[in-house]
């Protein structure tokens, strides 16, 4: 048996554990748990494509093992995170009476982010054109930006006052669910070759990137700012490139 060509199918299956754990303690409230193990789950999600390039490991199981794992990472994980959140800002209105009934429904608006997860996914598994850029924003770094953003402003008392609000994470869902499902088109950052030509914008996000990581030491600044200052300029770069050159994609085959 050649176990080489598991090895990125395992990790795969660790990163769905992950997200599994992340699901049961946002569950729970203990979003700090919850956040960590997204972002480890992120990490494996990078680890098991590199895995399977370096071994030469490609299977059609493998594929859709990796969207089913990260549905339940990058879709369900930050998809109860936000019920949560969302519940305790309606925890005044719901009083499990024929009145709050409306209330209550409206506290699970945040598992549309679910369905907009698995459309993106699905959309990524049939669609020929994403082989060298992303169309739409990827399930990980919506799940990322979510997972940071609540970890901010929880911990910092200022912005508590913008999460308890009835709209915040409503908004935050319908942006992210349009971005993940929209053509807009986002480079990869797979760098085939160590060359100026051809990964400007990818060179030029990954200094960004330090520059936010450093400022983040030395001014003592939250990781999770840090996090969404990254994302942000990921999205930012990505319609700039766009919009300076229109990327030119083979015609769809689905």
């Amino acid at each position: 048996m050649n176990i080489k060509r598991h090895i990125p199918n395992f990790i795969t299956c660790l990163n769905l554990f992950c997200g599994c754990l992340a699901v049961v303690f946002a569950l729970r409230g203990w979003l700090g748990f919850a956040v960590y193990l997204v972002i480890v789950a992120a990490i494996l999600d990078f680890c098991d494509g590199l895995a399977a390039r370096l071994l030469k490991a490609y299977s059609p199981l493998g594929k859709e093992l990796d969207s089913l794992a990260d549905l339940i990472s990058f879709g369900l994980a930050p998809a109860v995170m936000m019920h949560y959140e969302f519940t305790q800002v309606l925890r005044h209105k719901i009083s499990f009476g024929l009145d709050s009934i409306p209330w209550e429904l409206y506290s699970f608006f945040p598992f549309i982010f679910v369905v907009a997860a698995a459309l993106r996914l699905a959309k990524f598994n049939t669609d020929t054109r994403q082989s060298e850029q992303f169309m739409g924003l990827p399930t990980p770094a919506s799940a990322l930006f979510v997972c940071a953003l609540l970890v901010y402003i929880t911990r910092t008392p200022k912005w508590m006052p913008f999460l308890d609000t009835v709209y915040t994470i409503p908004m935050l869902v319908v942006a992210l669910s349009w971005l993940m499902l929209s053509n807009l088109p986002m480079f990869s950052l797979k760098i085939k070759a160590l060359q100026w030509k051809g990964n400007q914008i990818r060179f030029l996000f990954v200094a960004l990137s330090l520059v936010y990581i450093a400022l983040a030491f030395t001014m003592g600044w939250p990781w999770s700012l840090a996090v969404l200052l990254i994302l942000s300029s990921y999205v930012v770069l990505s319609l700039l490139l766009w919009a300076c050159v229109p990327p030119t994609y083979p015609a769809r085959n689905i």
